[in-house]
């Protein structure tokens, strides 16, 4: 219960508190998202609007998760947030929860927005399998996040890293795509992005992958979101700069 309560304490003021008073950082977390949906919609038409909203509510979620590769180094070595908090009664685990949670809070606009215009066009991704998948996404997304950033040694790359990711887990993965355009759809499921967009895509309806596949993705995906953890909880920097 601790860790809880720690972690609803800092999402309160890095997630809530921030994003109320820095309404600027949300729209910007939401325009690579929203770009990708423009190119799909021209040149897809209705199906290429579907697709770019289920792409862009998933890559929504991941994105602010691997982003934490930012705030984390810069609470650590930029203003010495951390630093603080390890001489206070707050354990790593609900530091980095709270850090998770913050980025979840700077997403839920954007993830409003879309879920909103995917009920107007009769697409419903709230389903059993779909939850799962985003739960799983989060937390394996925010594993990521949090461990590179105890990695970082200069700012300087704290921000570049984020976009190198973005692209990597964007474009290398089916978020915007079906998995059947690879070489094997299986390879779909190597990051979690992919393996999260095979099961939501499933059951959304956008495309029908049979169960060995969204099987498969399942399995990747609950694989990747215990190893984010274990990280996260682990073997990321806390007392050290």
């Amino acid at each position: 219960m601790k860790t809880i309560k720690d972690a609803l304490v800092i999402a309160w003021i890095n997630g809530w508190i921030a994003a109320t008073r820095g309404w600027i950082w949300v729209i910007g977390g939401a325009v690579s998202p929203i770009s990708f949906l423009v190119v799909l919609a021209i040149y897809g038409g209705a199906e290429g609007l579907k697709w770019g909203l289920v792409g862009g509510f998933i890559w929504t979620i991941a994105s602010n998760g691997i982003g934490l590769i930012g705030d984390a180094t810069y609470y650590r070595l930029g203003i010495k947030y951390q630093s603080m908090l390890t001489a206070a009664p707050v354990s790593p685990a609900g530091y980095a929860l709270g850090l998770a949670l913050s980025a979840f809070v700077f997403a839920l606009p954007t993830l409003v927005v879309y879920l909103a215009a995917m009920l107007w066009l009769g697409l419903w991704i709230l389903t059993p399998a779909s939850l799962y998948a985003l739960t799983a996404l989060w937390l394996a997304s925010a594993g990521i996040g949090f461990t590179l950033a105890g990695l970082i040694k200069h700012m300087r790359y704290a921000w570049a890293l984020p976009q190198i990711l973005s692209a990597v887990f964007t474009v290398g993965a089916p978020v915007y795509y079906p998995a059947t355009r690879l070489p094997s759809p299986y390879l779909g499921v190597v990051l979690p992005t992919g393996a999260a967009a095979v099961i939501i895509q499933d059951s959304a309806g956008l495309i029908h992958y049979g169960p060995h596949l969204t099987s498969a993705a399942a399995v990747a995906l609950a694989l990747q979101s215990a190893l984010g953890l274990y990280f996260l909880f682990k073997l990321a920097r806390w007392r050290q700069p």
